[in-house]
């Protein structure tokens, strides 16, 4: 036996080229062995190690395959070529050079057998390699892959479709459309796959635990897609969903001049997690302009879980399609069969604690039709848009843009946000602040049914800032409760059902405060005794106009703690059924309107106004010379 090990490792025979070569599809690979007893050739398999592929028959255009030693080539000599192969497996040590006429030419390996295709050595070409095996590609950790474009695929395309690049589109593109011949395989890279153009992986599951360096790189799991061929590159748009379809990357992906796209069209997996990031993207835009974007997308059901480092020179999209429990389409959003209003059904996207999202000249955009948006990790960009349509978002990962819009149908806002000219909230539930909110040259906008800010806690901006209570239409819906900590801008307007000034206010310019009040309409045709909600202001933290002026309105009580400052450079208004006043300072007037008005604390201004039946201690107002200074 030892001598027949021998001669497998060619320690005891001489070294003679081992060749075969089909021409046009028509010549059949030979197993020269001749020393080799049958029952090792069996044991071994003669055709997986002796060649680096096997079976090939040239289908459609023309090209020869020739195999030498370890070494197949495959010489290429129309524009499109396909090839059947009984495997397309690499080994280790083995490699296959594909020669093409030029850089968009394209040959499609296809493999007819049930056998996953296994790469594991070098695959080098000129042009564009396409992979297609419905039981699966997998690239092994030795693989190393350099070609022009490759697309690997558990889809097929049609030989017609193939040769003839596609139809022609209206923009002159080709499109072809990839279909499931029923193979539930995966595609799957552990290598190190490079391309000049774009790396493809198609399939129900598509997945790179390894590298992958190219322009433009794909990740699309469906069991239908529409791909878009041009001078450039590829396109790809998803079609017909999977079940268990899963886009994932838990290695690294470098697009350099392009873009990065992960989605998956799945289906029956509302509780499953569709498209994964655990590991490394980064898209950098050409020298033109072009590209530098990821995307990360789910169609239909499923969710998104979002980890490791996600960089791009221009946008970060990371997003889902909304699914209505309904047998239309999932982009009809408008009725039911029925006529009621359709229902979105959840889309979560979760972003992990470890991961930071940068967006270095763009913007971030990461939407949730009918799920939740849960934000653990860092977003750095221009412009941070988060929403969800149904959902909750919740920041709690510092956010640090120029822009940050927040939306959905509540909003806990947990960790800080630092903006440049804006921050926006827009909530159809309840805003609740734990964190810090700051839009250092620009606006805060900050509106919900409730907005509840916990103590302690700093919201400041370089112009404006506005807590609004969305609900706030007296002939409809009750008005919100807002609770103020700490604000800090160049102006601030407050509008809402009762509101508590728990913190400080200090502005340079006017400080506005209203707090409306609601009463709900009785049933048509019916008399009924109605309750006025809200209207109710209370004022325990100070304060301060520098400059401006200090308007506080309550449509039923505006109650001041004695201790409690307000202070402005021109005047303080306070308006409401009843008044209680703490301290007031004006640097011009001071005037209260109201039923009841007690006075609990100081007033100092060149002139107060307040009404005859007012309560007051003693000592309580002073009027200043317009010559003094407060």
């Amino acid at each position: 036996m030892g001598f027949y090990l021998a001669l497998l490792t060619g320690q005891h025979m001489n070294h003679k080229k081992r060749t075969r070569e089909t021409h046009q599809g028509t010549g059949k690979p030979s197993c020269r062995l001749a020393l080799m007893p049958a029952m090792l050739i069996a044991a071994f398999g003669c055709a997986n190690t002796a060649w680096a592929v096997e079976g090939g028959v040239v289908a459609a255009g023309s090209g020869a395959i020739k195999t030498q030693g370890s070494k197949t080539t495959i010489s290429q000599s129309t524009d499109k070529m396909i090839v059947n192969w009984k495997n397309f497996n690499i080994g280790k040590d083995q490699s296959v050079i594909v020669n093409q006429p030029g850089a968009t030419s394209a040959v499609l390996n296809r493999v007819t057998t049930a056998d996953a295709t296994q790469i594991d050595g070098v695959l080098k070409a000129n042009g564009r390699v396409f992979v297609v095996n419905p039981a699966g590609v997998v690239f092994g950790k030795s693989a190393k892959v350099d070609v022009g474009s490759l697309v690997a695929s558990t889809l097929d395309v049609t030989d017609q479709q193939f040769m003839d690049g596609g139809k022609l589109g209206l923009n002159g593109s080709r499109n072809i459309n990839l279909y499931s011949r029923g193979g539930e395989g995966k595609v799957t890279n552990n290598g190190q796959l490079s391309a000049q153009e774009s790396v493809v992986l198609l399939g129900t599951q598509a997945a790179n635990y390894g590298t992958i360096r190219a322009k433009d790189v794909t990740l699309g799991a469906a069991n239908g897609v529409a791909m878009q061929m041009n001078d450039s590159g590829f396109g790809v748009m998803l079609g017909r969903q999977a079940q268990n379809a899963l886009a994932a990357n838990y290695g690294v992906i470098a697009a350099k001049g392009g873009d990065v796209e992960l989605s998956a069209a799945a289906t029956g997996a509302m509780l499953g997690t569709v498209v994964q990031n655990t590991g490394q993207i980064e898209a950098t835009s050409a020298s033109l302009g072009r590209g530098g974007s990821i995307t990360l997308g789910a169609v239909r059901d499923g969710k998104i879980g979002v980890g490791g480092r996600l960089t791009a020179d221009n946008t970060i999209r990371i997003t889902t399609t909304p699914t209505f429990p309904f047998p239309s389409s999932p982009y009809d959003a408008s009725t039911a069969p029925d006529g009621s209003a359709r229902a979105l059904t959840g889309h979560d996207i979760t972003v992990a604690s470890d991961a930071k999202i940068k967006a270095a000249s763009g913007y971030v955009n990461i939407g949730s039709a009918g799920g939740d948006v849960t934000m653990n990790g860092k977003i750095v960009s221009d412009l941070a848009d988060i929403t969800a349509a149904g959902g909750t978002v919740a920041t709690n990962g510092r956010i640090d843009a120029d822009q940050v819009s927040l939306g959905g149908a509540a909003v806990d806002i947990n960790a800080p946000i630092n903006a440049g000219s804006m921050v926006a909230v827009s909530s159809d539930g309840d805003v609740h602040q734990r964190a810090d909110v700051k839009a250092t040259t620009g606006s805060v906008y900050v509106a919900g049914i409730n907005i509840i800010q916990a103590d302690g806690v700093k919201t400041s901006a370089g112009t404006r800032v506005s807590l609004i209570s969305r609900s706030v239409n007296p002939n409809t819906v009750p008005a919100g409760q807002i609770r103020v900590a700490n604000v800090t801008g160049k102006t601030i307007n407050i509008i809402g059902g009762d509101i508590a000034l728990a913190g400080n206010l200090k502005a340079d310019g006017d400080i506005s405060v209203k707090s409306m009040q609601y009463m709900p309409p009785c049933p048509e045709g019916m008399a009924c005794a109605q309750v006025m909600q809200g209207g109710h202001l209370v004022q325990t933290g100070n304060v301060i106009s520098r400059n401006g002026n200090v308007a506080l309105n309550a449509a039923t009580a505006l109650l001041q703690q004695p201790s409690s400052v307000t202070k402005a450079g021109s005047d303080v208004a306070l308006k409401a059924f009843e008044v209680q006043t703490g301290r007031i300072q004006a640097g011009n007037q001071i005037a209260v309107d109201a039923y009841v008005t007690r006075v609990g604390g100081k007033l100092t201004a060149r002139e107060i106004s307040l009404p005859a039946n007012t309560e007051n201690t003693d000592g309580n107002i002073r009027i200043k010379a317009k010559s003094a200074n407060l």
